[in-house]
């Protein structure tokens, strides 16, 4: 049987162990081909992160192999490639390392005529909104229907030409969490039904290949569970451990690259005569936090190089202000292509991100939830923590409030921005 997605399926292309290479047409009559994972082998540890790391690792290779749309989420992932770009699915299953057989009466993606997919998706029940959450109808997984092949282990070496080295990556499970934590978002899936304004899944993509790499001693680490539920990671005691990511795409991420541009200089600030708090023991955060006097900093989640604080008044639905304040372990050396990869997995309601320093980012976005309008800003930066001197950790503020309390977020924020120096 053929794949259920977006497009219409005209004939397999060829297969490997782990999925299958098809001719399609899209919705616009345009020919490509599309690579799938089995949805069995993408349950197996690693192989998602692995096809989602090399398909944009051949996007950004020398000789480029730039994908359509993608849909790395899905239970059964897939990428497209315009059919003029030649093999783009049969690259990709070579580049991941396994044997690639092509079907023998298989025929130029343009030349057969095309055969419509027997079904559609069926949409997933619906999920409670908190009011920093955007509003956006999710996706269902389906499985590929080819028999699943065995799969014994993680990829060993799945890695695309030039790519970029790997470094391993945490398996993650509950730990210290409440058993409510009323300012977590819901992850949910994005229909991929519509082409997007800017390469979204691209920059997550991107964010899969450095922060789901092969550890160098041969094991391989994993996260798991849901956002923001870190546990204690497995990996070599040989290896650094990198952070708590994450886990699943985000609802609504930021737009990318970050436009350039400036920390505003018109953000109001704490001055002395404004009732604050100096809240100096929230364990892990490692600076003092200034909230107004209203304000509480209750503990979500912890783990070994991650804290998640949430921060705000008592007031409850689209009255309350505040959200979320977490600082996380930025492996080192906290490069370019580590602090793109941990901003790209965030949560930015779907706001184009801006620059304002070597080390910062930041959106805003009016969001509606409940039919009523809320300002959402979130705010990604990285700064020096220890006596050497190095960037190496990273702090999220994202945080919501009634339009007209727009002041206090922002107030909040700069203040994170003064005693952090980002």
């Amino acid at each position: 049987m053929q794949p259920e997605g977006p497009y219409r399926f005209t004939h397999a292309l060829g297969g490997s162990p782990v999925g299958k290479a098809w001719a399609a047409i899209d919705d616009q009559g345009r020919f490509v081909t599309v690579a799938v994972l089995d949805a069995a082998v993408a349950a197996s540890p690693g192989w998602r992160e692995a096809f989602a790391g090399v398909a944009n690792s051949l996007s950004q290779a020398p000789d480029g192999l730039p994908y359509t749309y993608a849909d790395f989420a899905a239970d059964a992932p897939w990428v497209a490639y315009p059919a003029e770009a030649g093999p783009g699915a049969e690259r990709l299953f070579r580049a991941l390392g396994v044997e690639y057989t092509p079907t023998p009466t298989a025929v130029s993606p343009t030349s057969a005529p095309p055969q419509p997919v027997s079904g559609a998706p069926e949409s997933a029940p619906g999920m409670a909104q908190a009011p920093w959450a955007v509003q956006a109808n999710p996706i269902p997984g389906q499985p590929v229907s080819a028999a699943p092949h065995p799969i014994s282990g993680a990829p060993a070496s799945p890695a695309a030409p030039d790519a970029a080295p790997r470094s391993p990556v945490p398996h993650t499970s509950p730990a210290d969490v409440p058993p409510r934590d009323p300012f977590a978002s819901p992850v949910r899936r994005i229909t991929p039904s519509e082409r997007p304004r800017r390469p979204i899944g691209l920059w997550i993509g991107v964010a899969a290949l450095v922060l789901v790499v092969l550890a160098s001693a041969g094991g391989v680490a994993l996260w798991s569970g849901s956002d923001d539920d870190p546990t204690p990671p497995v990996a070599s005691s040989n290896n650094p451990v990198p952070p708590p990511v994450p886990t699943a795409p985000p609802q609504s991420p930021g737009i990318e690259p970050p436009k350039p541009g400036a920390w505003p200089t018109q953000w109001p600030r704490f001055t002395e005569r404004d009732r604050v708090l100096t809240l100096t023991d929230l364990e892990g955060v490692g600076f003092p936090v200034k909230v107004p006097t209203d304000w509480k900093c209750t503990l979500a989640a912890r783990a070994d190089g991650y804290v998640k604080y949430n921060c705000g008044n008592s007031a409850s639905g689209n009255q309350m202000t505040g959200g979320e304040l977490i600082v996380r372990t930025c492996p080192e050396p906290c490069n370019d292509q580590w602090q793109n990869a941990m901003r790209a997995v965030e949560e930015a309601w779907g706001a184009q991100w801006i620059r304002s320093g070597q080390y910062a980012s930041y959106a805003e976005q009016i969001i509606e939830v409940d039919g009523e309008k809320r300002h959402g800003l979130v705010v990604v930066a990285y700064f020096r923590n220890g006596e050497a001197g190095l960037v190496n950790r990273q702090v999220v503020v994202r945080m919501t409030s009634p339009v007209p309390e727009a002041y206090q977020l922002r107030r909040f924020a700069s203040y994170i921005r003064d005693v952090v120096v980002f």
